[in-house]
């Protein structure tokens, strides 16, 4: 006996009503979904693997309270990240830096380029003094501090003679044994004696 549906009909998707007889219908609800059934919700605030900023001139300006004895100083900040996402909502605080999924695991990678330049006769690593600080806070974003002394990284940066070469990569480490410390900032400040400045550019990743 023939069927008077017609042809059998199956659904595209969970919840779709079968097509009519015309073979026309809308698939529309598929793209709705305003269950979020289908097939699974959405993800929303992944935490990134890795992190990256484009080559940007190094900024230079006069210097801030911590660099007091120096003339002209040039300022290279990462963003704030979050390095233990996996804890984003425990407390119900609202989610602040970047995340950075398994933190322990990434090194933040800060490449300087344009060390060859030279301005006035003077070359960018002529008296050119380098020092990183960390910022940090172990649960609140909103009370980041310094938290490491200046190190000194001018000897990483800075060659002698025809040794130097025109850019040099840093490495650096969110501070924590196996588990890094959650909410942490790096700095770099290139400190001059006089008011020379040179095009140099910065550029980092997180990976």
């Amino acid at each position: 006996m023939p069927n008077p549906q017609g042809p059998f009909q199956i659904r595209q998707f969970p919840g779709q009503p079968l097509p009519g007889t015309d073979g026309n219908y809308d698939v529309a609800p598929m793209f709705n979904n305003p269950g979020g059934t289908y097939p699974f919700p959405a993800p929303q605030n992944m935490p990134y693997p890795q992190w990256q900023s484009a080559r940007t001139p190094l900024n230079w300006t006069s210097p801030s309270a911590l660099d007091t004895d120096y003339v002209t100083v040039g300022y290279w900040q990462s963003p704030l990240f979050d390095l233990r996402p996996e804890i984003r909502g425990a407390d119900g605080s609202r989610p602040s830096g970047v995340p950075i999924w398994s933190g322990a695991t990434r090194h933040l990678w800060v490449q300087v380029d344009g060390l060859l330049s030279s301005t006035a006769g003077v070359t960018a690593t002529d008296e050119l003094y380098v020092v990183s600080r960390e910022y940090g806070n172990i649960f609140d974003p909103n009370q980041i501090q310094r938290i490491t002394a200046d190190s000194d990284i001018s000897a990483d940066v800075s060659a002698s003679g025809t040794n130097q070469p025109p850019s040099v990569i840093l490495s650096f480490y969110p501070p924590g044994s196996g588990y890094p410390v959650r909410y942490w900032r790096l700095e770099l400040a290139f400190r001059r004696l006089d008011r020379v400045t040179f095009p140099l550019a910065i550029s980092a990743a997180v990976y």
